[in-house]
């Protein structure tokens, strides 16, 4: 009998009297165990940790055997190497696999000017002059569809993004450029979603949905006093104001919104009255609109170039998002119940295994640009990633005027994942974290080898985990509480007893 290698013990600080003393460890903390690969989490008592490590240190566990049995039922431990490893390869080579049938976007940048001047916009200078998509340049891109597919080994249907710059100007030039787009992937069959600042959305409203168009992305930084110290146009005028109405006008009309609320220290504070907006406003329960968060961030990593020297590199790469900025946001969330349900926050994608009962899902990429994304710029050029357009150093090809493939640059970070970085062959929390960080990061950081690693300390990704539990156990804790006081059933769960046999809460089914 061995202790899986993907196996994590995460060490979790809860409300005092939330759980009974055999729970706690010296610290007064819980133990949470997780397996990604066998979908399971579990609060586990001081006995079964004190089992788990004992087999993990090569001890005689004879006097463990029933407690260690529990936990082989769970994933957490077992007894055929080889059953062990073909787990694992089914979920690794699984997602892999499957990855080749889903979805495709690919992101048309008809130019990058746009008409708002944010502090923190990841393209910055290009923003102000830009050429523009012709035609000829459009009829190129979606030509090259079918080829970028097949460079990628995938059959999955494609699906055009609009993006900027600011896609949705209202001008003459920029309207006609955003018509032949939607028009070429109406005729294909391609839907089409757009991500805009929504200052002058509802003038595009019309046309979207001429064409078919799904969904639109739009981004609101709180209330108007935070949003409109930085959300603003070039002359400092704000932008509110048209974005509500632009956002009320989308949805009324049935194009699903998506509202992008950026967190920083400077904002966090304010969502709690900007929660209370958006449910005066009836977004937050309308089926068409759904709120969702991120946290800013530095982009001095995109100008990175392998020829900088390492020390310059690594100062540039440095630095995301703030341990300050994430402990504000979670203190913000326990005493104002509505910004939870208005934005759901899902940091280290476990929600819904703590509050539903859903099996933990694998992060076996940090994100999709390795697999999945493609974006076109107004110069002919290809990119992987929408925060990297704009910086020939990261792009991967060109489409127009001619078709070209940068293999040496593309294929590695597409093929690289949670087995191909070497520091992430050996590291029991790969799973949580996607393995090896943002490639782009690595690759700027390495001076040019995306397999390489360049994330947080493994202890700062378990801290992220750590710091989700500590948040959404007490609310798993309460609804249990609340549903056996009122005698209602638990779908899919036994008694209590039958669930502290291997830990509080067996969340897989």
């Amino acid at each position: 009998m061995q202790v899986s290698a993907n196996t994590v013990t995460f060490s979790v600080a809860l409300p005092d009297g939330a759980l009974p003393p055999e729970y706690l460890d010296e610290s007064g903390k819980v133990s949470v165990l997780a397996n990604a690969v066998a979908g399971t989490m579990d609060i586990v008592s001081r006995a079964e940790v004190t089992a788990l490590e004992r087999l993990r240190a090569g001890a005689s566990v004879a006097e463990d055997s029933t407690t260690l049995a529990g936990l082989r039922d769970r994933g957490y431990v077992f007894d055929d190497p080889v059953v062990e490893d073909a787990n694992y390869r089914g979920v690794v080579d699984g997602y892999f696999e499957a990855i080749k049938e889903a979805p495709f976007q690919f992101m048309f940048i008809p130019s990058f000017v746009c008409n708002l001047a944010c502090p923190y916009c990841f393209e910055g200078e290009l923003t102000r002059k830009s050429p523009r998509m012709t035609e000829e340049m459009i009829d190129a891109a979606f030509d090259s569809i079918p080829m970028i597919q097949e460079l990628h080994e995938n059959s999955g249907p494609p699906y055009i993004t609009l993006f900027g710059g600011e896609p949705l100007l209202d001008t003459a030039p920029q309207r006609e450029s955003i018509e032949q787009i939607l028009s070429r992937a109406y005729d294909r069959g391609y839907p089409v979603t757009a991500i805009t600042n929504g200052v002058a959305l509802d003038a595009y409203v019309p046309m979207l949905l001429e064409y078919g168009c799904e969904e639109v992305q739009v981004s609101l930084d709180g209330t108007p006093e935070v949003h409109d110290t930085r959300r603003v146009f070039r002359n400092g005028k704000p932008t509110f104001k048209l974005i509500e109405h632009s956002i009320d006008v989308a949805a009324a009309a049935g194009l699903r919104v998506l509202i992008r609320v950026l967190v920083d220290l400077d904002s966090v504070g304010q969502m709690p009255e900007f929660a209370e907006f958006a449910l005066a406003k009836g977004w937050i329960d309308n089926p068409k609109i759904r709120l969702f968060y991120g946290f800013t961030k530095q982009t001095s990593f995109l100008y990175v170039t392998p020829d900088h020297p390492p020390e310059k590199r690594e100062k540039m790469v440095r630095g995301d998002v703030k341990p300050s900025l994430q402990e504000a946001f979670y203190r913000m969330l326990r005493d104002n119940p509505l910004v939870d349900r208005m934005l759901e926050p899902d940091p280290a994608r476990i929600r819904a295994a703590v509050l539903e009962g859903d099996r933990v899902r694998p992060n076996l990429q940090g994100c999709s640009a390795g697999t999945s994304v493609v974006a076109f710029d107004p110069n002919g050029k290809v990119y992987g990633c929408p925060e990297t357009v704009g910086r020939p150093q990261h792009a991967c090809g060109d489409y127009f005027p001619g078709f070209r493939y940068s293999g040496g640059y593309r294929e590695p970070w597409r093929h690289r994942h949670v087995d191909t970085v070497e520091m992430c062959r050996e590291c029991n929390v790969k799973l949580f974290c996607g393995g090896g960080g943002c490639p782009i990061k690595a690759w700027a950081a390495s001076g040019g080898d995306f397999n390489t690693c360049y994330c947080p300390k493994v202890s700062t990704i378990k801290t992220r985990v750590e710091s989700e539990l500590a948040y959404l156990l007490p609310m798993a804790l309460q609804r249990r509480q609340s549903r056996t006081a009122s005698g209602s059933p638990e779908k899919g769960m036994g008694t209590w007893d039958q669930m502290t046999t291997v830990g509080s809460f067996p969340w897989m089914t």
